[in-house]
Formats: C-alpha cells, structure tokens, sequence
C-alpha cells in the first residue's frame, strides 16, 4: 500500500465521523436561535414595559382632580387611564394594603409598569400584560428569520457532510472492490496457470505415453490458454467500459450474424455428449442497430455462463424474435437458477452467486456486468427470470435499425 492509500478501517471511521460530525453545527444551531429567540423575546418585554411606563405617567400627569370616596377615586381614575392604555393592557389600582380598589380582579400576565396614584389617592397603578402572545407577535417576524437560516444552514451542512460522506462511501466500496478483485483475479489465474505448468512439465518430461496422449494435453493446454485470454479480455473490456475508452460502431447488422458470430468460440463446447443446444435465429428477422462484435461479446458470455452453471445434462438454447420496435435475444438453460434476491447483484461487478474462492465454476464475476453495460451503450435492456434449480433465460433487447 502507499504513503497516500487509506486502510478501510479508517475509511469506515472516516465515514462514522461524517455522519456524526454534522450533528454538532445542527445542535448548536438549534441552540443558538433558541437563545436568539428568548433574546428577543425580552428585549420585546423591556421595550414594551419602558413604553408603558412612560404612557402611565403621562397619564397620571394629565389625570383630573379626584374626590369622593377612594373607590370612586379609583374607578374616575381608572376610567381616565383607559384611555391612553393598550387593548392588551389590564389595568389595577390598590391600596397601600394591596386590597383591590378598581380594575381586574385576577389579572394573568407579566407587569409591564407601576406608579403611585395622584394625590388624594393612596395606593399604586398598575399595568400589566394581559395577552402574552403580544410578545410572540412582536418577535415573529425574526423568529421565521431564525427558522429559515437555520434550516438553510442545517441542510447546507447536511449537504455537505452527506456528498463528503458518498465520496468516502465510494472510496470504501473501491477500495473493497480493488481487494476483492484482486483476490478473484489471484485465484482465476492460478488455477489455469497450475494446468498448464503440469502438463508442459510432463511434455517437456517426455512422460506421454503416445500420440494420443500427447494430442490430449496440447489440447488441455490450448483450453486454458483459452480460459486465460477470455479473463483477460474480460477485464480490459470492463476496465475500457469503466473509463468510457469502449467506442461503440454502431450499424445495421442480421440478428443471425452475430448469434453465429457469438456461438463459435464454443462450438466445440456445445457440440460435447451430455450438452443439447439449440438456436433459433431466422435469417428473415429484422436488422438492428448494433456494434456486432460488441453484441456477439453479450451473447458470448451468456452462453458462457450457461455452460458454466449447468450440470452433465446441458440444454441451453439461444433464440431471437421480434418485440416491437425491438429485437429480443434469449439464452435459455437448465442450470442452478438465480434466486429473487441475487437477481439484481448479478450485474455487478465480480458479484458471483457463489462467493467462496473455492468455488468448482470458473469466472471472475465480470462477464454479466460486461453484459449490462455493452446493453445499456445499445440503448437496449437486459431482463433475468427463472427460479432456483430450474433454469435461467436472460433476455436482451436491442433496437431496430
């Protein structure tokens, strides 16, 4: 590993962190407009109680002589103040004993403002708050102002943390992949390379016993060989799809061309005891718009995969027809099945059915994500049914031309 490669440990640390760290802003952003808004609300409260208070002096200033009982005083004083006090405002006048002598019996609300009552009237005046949401009013306007930064502040961090949080997540996944690839491509390799060492320490031995023994092995030889060139073709047409260097030339090319284009490389394979194949490709079905050694590569591996998932008992068919303004091939066979749950992870990238390294069946997982993106550049679609033990039918459409 290099100075500048990140171990996966850390990696997933990395991400923990992310999807914790923004949590800490958005708190304290919640906490802020919370002190921001009780801020506000008594800055509100002071203001009001010192406007108050200089309306209730005013008041008393201008009030008009008093006589009569202090009752009569209160409620002549009373009236007077009404006309300068706020319609949220409740408005007592008591004794110096406290006792009530005019206004609200039991007012509820903050006191906003309190004086001594003219001459003649022993006693205090007070105002107090008597509709609190007044204040909530006061303050709205700034709390939506709170609100809507806040929640702009918080989804921007949220953002931010969260596309950091894909880039780590991808590099996690890239960084599994890379490993896991590497471990696949280890093992697909050694198995062929051992066949092949083997039998060329045995011909260079001279052990064979005859000419047919000695054609066997130059033929065991020439499979692997050919085992080791579809892995290595595998993956640099993968890696070329990856990086967008696979050049699509499309053009109107028969179905049956490419269905005899695709079934070549393993004539030998088909034509084996114990394997039924078939092919149902009508020479008088439309052309489509194809790059014809890319759609013959499709067609390749799904027979490929065909062959490799079925028992001793072989029968797989490759067939094509019309659908539309599309034409559909179908590779059929009597394999393992794929299960419901497997049906889409099968396109990606080394995914097998089977992930054990040990596994009996060759292939580095590449040969059906191969397959759905050399579809896609088709502007076509790749379909998979069947059920465990009973067979698979993979089903491509590509357009007309």
């Amino acid at each position: 590993m290099t100075a500048h490669e990140i171990r996966p440990k850390q990696l997933r640390a990395l991400l923990l962190l992310l999807v914790l760290v923004p949590l800490i802003p958005v708190a304290l952003m919640a906490r802020f407009m919370s002190d921001a808004l009780k801020g506000d609300r008594m800055d509100a409260i002071e203001r009001t109680q010192q406007f108050q208070t200089e309306l209730l002096a005013s008041a008393l200033r201008s009030a008009p002589a008093l006589a009569g009982t202090p009752a009569e005083q209160a409620a002549r004083l009373l009236a007077h103040i009404r006309e300068f006090a706020e319609p949220f405002v409740a408005i007592r006048i008591v004794d110096g004993a406290g006792r009530l002598l005019a206004g609200e019996e039991a007012p509820k609300g903050q006191l906003l403002a309190q004086e001594r009552a003219p001459a003649g009237l022993e006693g205090l005046v007070q105002l107090l708050l008597a509709r609190p949401e007044v204040i909530d009013e006061a303050v709205s306007g700034q709390q939506h102002i709170y609100i809507v930064t806040g929640v702009f502040t918080t989804l921007a961090v949220l953002l931010i943390a969260g596309t950091a949080a894909m880039a780590v997540s991808r590099q996690l996944t890239l960084q599994e992949l890379k490993n896991t690839s590497v471990a696949i491509v280890a093992h697909e390799l050694r198995t062929p390379l051992a066949s092949m060492r083997m039998l060329v320490d045995t011909l260079r031995e001279g052990r064979c016993r005859n000419g047919q023994q000695l054609s066997d092995y130059l033929e065991l030889i020439a499979n692997e060989n050919d085992r080791l060139h579809r892995i290595a073709e595998n993956f640099l047409t993968f890696s070329r799809l990856e990086r967008g260097r696979q050049a699509l030339e499309l053009g109107a090319v028969a179905p049956h061309a490419i269905a005899a284009q695709a079934v070549a490389p393993f004539a030998a394979r088909l034509a084996a005891p114990g394997c039924a194949f078939t092919i149902e490709v009508a020479e008088s079905l439309p052309e489509i718009l194809a790059d014809s050694e890319a759609l013959a590569q499709v067609l390749a591996n799904l027979i490929d995969n065909a062959l490799k998932y079925t028992g001793e008992e072989k029968r797989i068919a490759l067939r094509a027809y019309k659908d539309g303004a599309a034409l559909a091939f179908t590779v059929e066979d009597n394999g393992i099945g794929i299960p419901q749950e497997e049906r889409r992870a099968i396109f990606e990238p080394f995914h097998q059915v089977d992930q054990r390294l040990s596994r009996t069946r060759e292939g580095a997982g590449l040969g059906l994500a191969i397959v759905r993106r050399i579809v896609k550049a088709h502007g076509g679609e790749i379909t998979v049914a069947g059920e465990p033990g009973k067979g698979t039918v993979f089903t491509v459409k590509i357009p007309l031309a």
